[in-house]
C-alpha cells in the first residue's frame, strides 16, 4: 500500500523536487515547459482547490480531496465564462505589449480542465481571445481525458490545437492503483476515445519505488493500447515535483529511453523528458 503524505511532510520526503504552487486566478506564467516551450497557463478550474477525476499517486497538485471531486465539486465556484473572457482580454493584450509571445496557452491549472461546467464555451472563449491577441500561439491542454468520450467535450478538445492525454498503464488494475480514478473507469472505454480524438498526443507518467509500472508484464499491455489509439507521439517521463505518495522513485531516463525504444520500434514517435 502506497501511504500519503501532509503537505507539511510533502517536501522533507522529496529534497531534490519542487512543490507546486496550486493557481489562485485564470493565469499563471508565461513558463518554460520542457514539452510546450513557453507555456502560459490557463487555469478553468476553482482557486486554490485541486478538482479533479483522478486522484493520482504522483499528482504535483497534491492529493483530491472531498470538494474537489467531480461528486462534489461545486459549478458556483468554477470561473464563469465572462470571467474566463475578461481575464484572457486584459491578460493577452498585456503580454503582446511586453514583448512577451507564450508558444502555446497550456489548459491545466489545478487539476482536469475538462471539468469545467461549460467548457465548450469556455474554450470558444479561449479561442477567440487567442486569435485577436496572440495569434501565433498554440492552444494545449493536458488532461486524463476521462471526459473525452463525451459529444460535446470531444468537439471542444478537437478545435484544439493540442490534445495532451494521459496513459499511464495498459490495464485497469494499475491504473487503479496508480491514477486512482475517483468516477468508474473502464480502459476499453478510455481507449476508444484517446483513439477517436486523432491527432492525440500521449502523455505516461512512470514511478518506481512503492509503484512500479515499468516492468516488461506492465509496458506490453500499455504498447499494445497505444497500437490501438495510433497517437501523433508518445511523452514519457518521470517524477519532476513533489508527489503526495510516500515512497515514489523517478525512473531513471535510461529506462525510459528503453520504454520509448519499444514504442519506436511499433512506428509511433516517443520523446522522453527527464
Amino acid at each position: 500500500m502506497v501511504l500519503g503524505l501532509d503537505i507539511d511532510a510533502r517536501q522533507a520526503a522529496y529534497p531534490g523536487l519542487h512543490l507546486f504552487d496550486l493557481k489562485d486566478g485564470i493565469l499563471y506564467g508565461p513558463i518554460p515547459s520542457r514539452r510546450l516551450g513557453l507555456s502560459l497557463g490557463i487555469n478553468f478550474l476553482p482557486y486554490g482547490n485541486k478538482t479533479c477525476s483522478w486522484d493520482c499517486l504522483y499528482c504535483q497538485c497534491g492529493w483530491t480531496g472531498k470538494e474537489g471531486s467531480p461528486a462534489a465539486a461545486d459549478p458556483a465556484r468554477f470561473p464563469t465564462v465572462a470571467e474566463l473572457s475578461a481575464a484572457f482580454e486584459e491578460g493577452f493584450p498585456a503580454l503582446a505589449k511586453a514583448g512577451q509571445s507564450p508558444d502555446t496557452l497550456t489548459l491545466s491549472g489545478n487539476g482536469e480542465p475538462t471539468l469545467h461546467p461549460r467548457f465548450g464555451e469556455a474554450v470558444d472563449a479561449l479561442i477567440r481571445s487567442r486569435d485577436r491577441h496572440l495569434p501565433k500561439a498554440k492552444i494545449s491542454i493536458l488532461s486524463n481525458a476521462e471526459r473525452a468520450a463525451e459529444p460535446e467535450v470531444r468537439a471542444a478538445l478537437m478545435r484544439l490545437d493540442a490534445r495532451c492525454m494521459k496513459l499511464d498503464a495498459g490495464d485497469a488494475a494499475t491504473t487503479e492503483r496508480l491514477d486512482r480514478p475517483l468516477t468508474p473507469f473502464d480502459l476499453d472505454r478510455h481507449v476508444a476515445a484517446l483513439a477517436a480524438l486523432r491527432p492525440v498526443l500521449i502523455q505516461s507518467f512512470f514511478v518506481a519505488g512503492a509503484l512500479d509500472n515499468t516492468g516488461p508484464g506492465l509496458v506490453a499491455p500499455w504498447l499494445d493500447c497505444l497500437g490501438k489509439i495510433a497517437p501523433e507521439e508518445v511523452h514519457l517521463y518521470s517524477l519532476d515535483r513533489v508527489p503526495p505518495a510516500k515512497g515514489l522513485q523517478a525512473v531513471p531516463k535510461a529506462v525510459l529511453e528503453g520504454i520509448a525504444g519499444r514504442v519506436r520500434a511499433r512506428g509511433i514517435p516517443a520523446r522522453v523528458f527527464a
